[in-house]
C-alpha cells in the first residue's frame, strides 16, 4: 500500500494534506521520530489518511498550535490514541478534554529534540514547535511567507499585533532553516544567518508598530 502523505526531503516531516474547512484550510504535518511521532495541527479526518499515518507509526502526540487549527482533533485522538497538547489560553468547550494543557510562557520540551515556544500575538496562547534535529519550525498562524513576502496577517489578528511582532523577534534566537506554517508558503533558508537577515528586514519595516 502506498503512503500518500508528502515527505520533505531529509527532514522526517510529512505534509498530511486533507486540509479541513474547520481549520480554515490550514496545513497539518506529521513528524516521524523514534521517541514517538507528532501530528502538528489537525487535518480533516479520513480513514485513508488514518491508515497512511498508521503506516508511518501513528502519533504519540497531537500538537495544536492554537485554537483556530484544531479541526477534527477529537476524532484523531480517538483513532490514533494520541495525547493532545494545547496552551491553556486556547482551550474552550471544544478542547476542554485535551490531555496536556501548557501553562505560562514556556518554553516546554518533548524530549531533547522538540521545544515548544510561546509566540503570543495572533492569539494569546499561540505556540510554535521547533524540531531540532532537522531545524524545522512549525509556526501555525504566527508567521508565514505570503504571496507578497513575509506576513503576520494583521487582518486576522485576534490578540495583539505588537505582541505578535515581539514574538517574531523571538525567532531570531531559534536555530531553524525550515519554516512550515499553517497558511502560506513553506520556506527553506540557506542557513540560520540567512533566516535572521530575512526576519530582521521584515521587522525593520514594521518597527512603527512595536
Amino acid at each position: 500500500m502506498t503512503v500518500h502523505v508528502v515527505k520533505f526531503i531529509d527532514t522526517g516531516v510529512y505534509h498530511c494534506g486533507y486540509h479541513s474547512d474547520k481549520s480554515f484550510g490550514a496545513a497539518s504535518y506529521l513528524i516521524v521520530r523514534a521517541e514517538g511521532n507528532i501530528l502538528v495541527d489537525s487535518p480533516r479526518y479520513t480513514t485513508k489518511l488514518e491508515n497512511n499515518l498508521k503506516m508511518l507509526g501513528g502519533a504519540r502526540y497531537m500538537f495544536l498550535t492554537h485554537s483556530d487549527d484544531v479541526a477534527d482533533h477529537e476524532k484523531w485522538s480517538n483513532h490514533l490514541g494520541c495525547e493532545r497538547i494545547l496552551h491553556l489560553l486556547e482551550v474552550d468547550h471544544s478542547t476542554a478534554a485535551v490531555e496536556i494543557k501548557l501553562e505560562g510562557s514556556g518554553p516546554w520540551n518533548l524530549g531533547d529534540d522538540v521545544t515548544l515556544v510561546h509566540t503570543p500575538g495572533h492569539t494569546e496562547g499561540s505556540v510554535c514547535l521547533l524540531y531540532k534535529p532537522h531545524k524545522v519550525l512549525f509556526t501555525g498562524d504566527h508567521f508565514a511567507m505570503g504571496e507578497l513576502g513575509w506576513t503576520i496577517a494583521e487582518r486576522y489578528n485576534k490578540f495583539s499585533v505588537p505582541k505578535q511582532l515581539s514574538s517574531v523577534k523571538l525567532m531570531l534566537d531559534l536555530d531553524f532553516e525550515w519554516m512550515l506554517p499553517g497558511h502560506g508558503r513553506r520556506t527553506k533558508f540557506r542557513d540560520v544567518e540567512d533566516k535572521n537577515l530575512s526576519l530582521r528586514a521584515f521587522l525593520e519595516t514594521k518597527m512603527q508598530l512595536l
